[in-house]
């Protein structure tokens, strides 16, 4: 292979032949991610789709190696298999392997590389496609290619300038070149013209006509020469540009030894192809009265021959097809050769869709009647139709997705304008449903998602709409509204068809969804502005509490604008810093001494101070940036303890919430193992808190994440306890050492009857299980002898001290027996 080096020592090819060959492949409707390779490796072009596929735009490849860009890790892999390809002119395979994005994820692609000729240089086209998507294509393609490769007929591919670009075995057979040697010549040294049909008269006929046929001398490597007979066509690409020339050639000895064969064999061999033939063939006279048909044709529509003969067109033809197809026998008939699709009535009424292709039967230049090749191509239409259905439909639910919901809600709005009506879009998704998901497995949700869609497609008219446009994402499109009652009470509707239990196998479930309403035109004139407000109203109507229903309204737009903003602010601060530690004693009442911290995360803000975590955990569970902020807690109290232990703290835990998407989460586990080694920190000196509700959201999930923590030395404690299920019979499945009482309760506990019984109780209870109880906002001494009263484990509040910063820790520990309090610092 042949390149070019600029001055700048980037290899590439020239620029005029690099954007011819881009526009070339840049026009072609095809899916595949097109690339051209020069003759070092690099690239010299790169299309849109290779762009959308990949993620390297242009300006990322244009000059460097197929390795840089396409192989995952750097192996070379790519670069060898290309030149091994070269060596062995090897271009019928394609190859499989792992490409690598510029996001440095992987995708699994075949590359197909063909090489062409241009301005003298010699490159590479690689077209580049999905594996998954190349089953039919590579089948087709097979096809072809076993055709071109195994025909009688030598196949040439000429460029525009004579120069070979493409040679099959029956030329190698017919000249004697072999393929390499082919590729590096050109038309006059496998031709030899005469005068009058030299390659330039050949190539003016072409550009006239697109056609050129005669009888030629092919040349020999033996110095021998043989008379073929040769068709020339010109190729252009789709802005109709003269491309390329292709060239058949047929022996002229054999072809005239057909020619002289006797009438008789030829009409025996015609007969028999006839008879054989595939698809259906038959032959009509200028009156349009069949006057053959093969058997294939009878089977295919269920009649014998002399039925076909007797019975009209008609009869054969679905009606509304009828004027087409006539159509195409009247311009056959006339000359030009015609293929019409349609749908063919067989005998029993059944229907098949039939292409047929008419051609113009000529003798001595004379129309006599036409030839026709009928083909059942059902199959095809099949997966036509399977492809057009799911482009617009959900492949889990069969609802309509984005795509025809975007069509129909244009419909509906165009309606709506021309009647002066309204149209209504209803955004919906379903409350808690990636813990369904997580919990109980992807199945069991694809079945909950299946069961939903059912309800909403039975339930709504048949003018409406119901789409899944992803994930529990639903939308309803009510058109022809006259009145937004009606819209409220298909919203409510809707709401209690999605709160009937779902039995799922074993698993009886109650589910909810949150519901926001856009209604056309008070709230958007297009599809895109009426599913944003939809959205952002379903989002205010979750915020309001689950089974809800909300209209849109404008001062939406700005909570919307501000929730992204704060959810920016809570991102910068995650990744820069701006999170801090405050840390809480607790007290042990039975040996009066400090016995543990927990660590409470603040929002340090530069413009607001310190920001508690009540105003901003709830967004980041909900934004899903609370996996990332549990991780640096985890992280920052592990490394303060470890930083305390080597300055001379006595053992005492840290501990350290968890919420309820963390404890869901597969990357709980290793963050907790990750916080842990990082700091060198032994995991006794380490106690997560999860609070109750969070448990009791899959305990059989919970039992099994909190037993490999228990495995790990990891002590565990409820938080809040007594805020969600009141009993604690449930406790026994699970490896808890610890139950923290919520503060709601303590509060009161001096003063109020219900709340002392239930303390009282809860630490009765936790005691005869073997777990420690620890009473959480403890502010004054009355509580403080209450809870000694009833042998309260632990306390922690402001009676014993607020949350400090970590400089401020040691010097509480180191004045807590001036409190009165044991403190645990090494002298």
């Amino acid at each position: 292979m042949n390149g070019r080096t600029h001055s700048n020592g980037v290899d590439t090819v020239d620029p005029e032949p690099a954007s011819q060959v881009y526009s070339d492949f840049g026009a072609a409707k095809s899916m595949d991610a097109v690339a051209v390779v020069d003759g070092d490796y690099k690239f010299a072009a790169w299309s849109r789709s290779a762009s959308d596929l990949l993620g390297w735009s242009a300006a990322d490849v244009l000059g460097r190696s197929v390795d840089h860009v396409l192989c995952a890790g750097g192996t070379g892999g790519t670069l060898a298999k290309l030149s091994s390809m070269v060596s062995r002119d090897d271009w019928c395979r394609s190859i499989a392997m792992d490409a690598r994005r510029k996001d440095g994820t992987t995708v699994q692609v075949e590359i197909a590389v063909l090489p062409f000729h241009l301005h003298g240089l010699t490159y590479l086209n690689i077209a580049i496609s999905p594996q998954a998507s190349r089953a039919v294509e590579q089948e087709l393609l097979g096809k072809q290619s076993s055709l071109v490769t195994h025909s009688a007929d030598s196949m040439v591919v000429l460029g525009l300038s004579g120069e070979v670009q493409y040679w099959n075995c029956a030329a190698e057979r017919m000249f004697g070149f072999g393929v390499k040697d082919a590729l590096c010549g050109n038309v006059h040294r496998i031709f030899s013209f005469g005068t009058a049909t030299d390659f330039a008269a050949i190539k003016r006929i072409l550009l006239l006509t697109g056609h050129w046929e005669g009888e030629l001398l092919c040349r020999r490597t033996d110095g021998s020469q043989l008379p073929v007979l040769s068709r020339w066509c010109l190729e252009r690409n789709s802005t109709g540009r003269p491309i390329r020339i292709l060239v058949s050639n047929t022996d002229a000895g054999m072809w005239k030894q057909y020619v002289q064969t006797s009438p008789r064999e030829r009409r025996q061999n015609f007969d028999a192809l006839f008879r054989q033939h595939p698809d259906g063939v038959f032959s009509f006279d200028l009156h349009r009265r069949l006057v053959a048909a093969n058997p294939e044709l009878c089977r295919l529509t269920g009649y014998d021959a002399d039925q076909l003969r007797e019975i009209p067109l008609s009869r054969l033809v679905s009606p509304p097809q009828l004027p087409a197809v006539r159509t195409a026998f009247f311009e056959a008939l006339h000359g030009k050769p015609q293929t019409q699709e349609f749908s063919c009535v067989r005998r029993d009424g059944s229907t098949m869709d039939a292409s047929v292709t008419l051609l113009p039967n000529i003798v001595d230049d004379r129309i006599v009647g036409l030839h026709g090749i009928l083909k059942d191509i059902s199959q095809r239409k099949q997966d036509e139709r399977r492809i057009v259905y799911l482009a617009n439909h959900d492949a889990l639910t069969g609802l309509p997705n984005r795509n025809l919901l975007h069509d129909r809600m244009q419909h509906a709005i165009d309606q709506a304008r021309r009647g002066g009506t309204q149209a209504c879009v209803l955004f919906m998704d379903l409350n808690r449903f990636k813990v369904i998901n997580d919990s109980l497995g992807h199945d069991k949700g694809d079945q909950l998602l299946c069961t939903i869609a059912d309800r909403f497609k039975n339930s709504l008219r048949d003018v409406d709409t119901v789409a899944r446009i992803g994930g529990d994402e639903f939308v309803v499109l009510i058109e022809n509204v006259h009145d937004v009652e009606h819209v409220s009470r298909v919203a409510q509707g809707l709401l209690a068809l999605v709160a009937q239990p779902v039995v799922l196998g074993d698993t009886s479930l109650s589910v909810t969804t949150s519901i926001g309403a856009s209604v056309y035109p008070a709230d958007g004139n297009d599809a895109v502005a009426l599913l944003k407000h939809a959205d952002l109203a379903m989002y205010a109507a979750k915020q309001a509490g689950s089974g809800g229903f909300r209209f849109y309204s404008a001062d939406m737009n700005d909570r919307a604008i501000v929730r992204l903003t704060r959810e920016n602010s809570l991102r910068h601060a995650i990744t820069c810093g701006q999170l801090v530690l405050h840390y809480q004693p607790r007290l042990d009442l039975a040996r009066n001494e400090i016995v543990g911290l927990e660590a409470l995360v603040r929002w340090d803000h530069p413009g607001k101070g310190l920001i508690y975590p009540t105003s901003f955990i709830e967004l980041a569970e909900e934004t899903g940036l609370i996996e990332g902020l549990g991780e640096w807690v985890l992280t920052a109290a592990c490394t303060q303890m470890r930083a305390w232990r080597d300055a001379g703290l006595r053992p005492i835990r840290m501990s350290v919430n968890v919420s309820a998407i963390q404890l869901n989460s597969e990357r709980l586990f290793s963050a907790v193992a990750s916080a842990l080694e990082a700091a060198n920190l032994d995991p006794s000196f380490l106690e997560l808190e999860i609070t109750e509700s969070s448990l009791m959201q899959n305990l059989e999930a919970s039992q099994a994440i909190l037993g490999e923590f228990r495995r790990m030395g990891i002590s565990l404690s409820i938080d809040d306890f007594g805020t969600g299920y009141s009993s604690l019979n449930y406790l026994k499945r699970l490896p808890i050492d610890t139950l923290k009482i919520d503060r709601s309760f303590v509060h009161d506990v001096s003063n109020n009857e219900d709340d002392a019984a239930i303390v009282r109780a809860t630490i009765a209870m936790a005691h005869s299980m073997h777990l420690k109880v620890v009473a959480e906002g403890v502010t004054s001494f009355d509580q403080l002898h209450v809870l000694q009263e009833w042998k309260c484990d632990e306390i922690q509040g402001y009676l014993l001290c607020q949350p400090l910063p970590a400089a401020e820790v040691e010097s509480f520990f180191r004045t807590a027996e001036l409190r009165g309090i044991h403190y645990s610092w090494a002298h």
